[in-house]
């Protein structure tokens, strides 16, 4: 039960972060988004996927 709550929280703290990530390459800029290589429409397409989704692979 110990293990099952800790995968819990683990799972969590992960969508957690994984959601932040998403705000934040959802406030970049163009210029900078396009400095790390991605575009609009990349994190338009994984903000998507991630709906719905218990967390948002790398």
């Amino acid at each position: 039960m110990v293990a099952g709550l800790a995968a819990a929280l683990a799972w969590i703290r992960q969508w957690r972060e994984n959601r932040r990530a998403w705000r934040q390459l959802a406030a970049t800029s163009e210029r900078e988004l396009q400095d790390i290589g991605i575009c609009r429409a990349d994190v338009v397409d994984h903000g998507r996927y991630d709906k719905g989704r218990p967390h948002w692979p790398p």
